[in-house]
């Protein structure tokens, strides 16, 4: 593929994944507003109510946060009383995340409300098969693209889709 070629699909995919990412953020936002939440504590409110009692390290891991960031939005949540941290094994060192009732009960009103349904109702739009085809495509982009290490993130990605997929 010649340059220009590759400039002009480079350009149209870095804009439509930005365009695309700022409206998620942006529905997103509104959703955990409505909740009394910001979509970042809301994020990790559905990440533990997916897989409960990850370390600190582990949460970051899995929501692509830094550990000072991680550390933060986990103390606040803490102050609200919607995630409670655990010591694992009497060991000091090694703190457990676990999401609380009423944490769950925030996540619950911030995902159940009219806007969220809609909101993640996007797929409805398209076939089976464009779904499928669409997400191994972003699949191999996202295994292309940055330097993170996206471990914890795919483990947690394979793990939470199949528990969706048994409700």
């Amino acid at each position: 593929m010649d340059k220009t070629l590759k400039d002009y699909y480079f350009n149209i995919f870095l804009n439509l994944i930005r365009a695309t990412y700022m409206n998620l953020e942006k529905d997103w936002e509104s959703l955990a507003i409505e909740a009394g939440l910001t979509h970042a504590q809301m994020h990790a409110l559905w990440i533990l109510h997916l897989d409960d009692g990850l370390t600190l390290e582990e949460l970051g891991n899995i929501a692509l946060w830094n550990k000072s960031t991680t550390s933060a939005l986990i103390s606040r949540l803490e102050k609200k009383g919607y995630i409670e941290k655990q010591k694992f094994l009497d060991n000091s060192r090694t703190i457990k995340i676990y999401i609380t009732e009423t944490g769950k009960e925030a996540l619950e009103k911030s995902v159940g409300t009219k806007s969220a349904f809609q909101f993640m109702g996007l797929f409805e739009h398209f076939e089976h098969d464009e779904i499928e085809s669409f997400l191994k495509t972003l699949q191999k982009i996202s295994d292309m693209v940055g330097t993170w290490d996206l471990t914890d993130f795919q483990k947690f990605l394979e793990s939470s889709s199949e528990k969706l997929l048994k409700k």
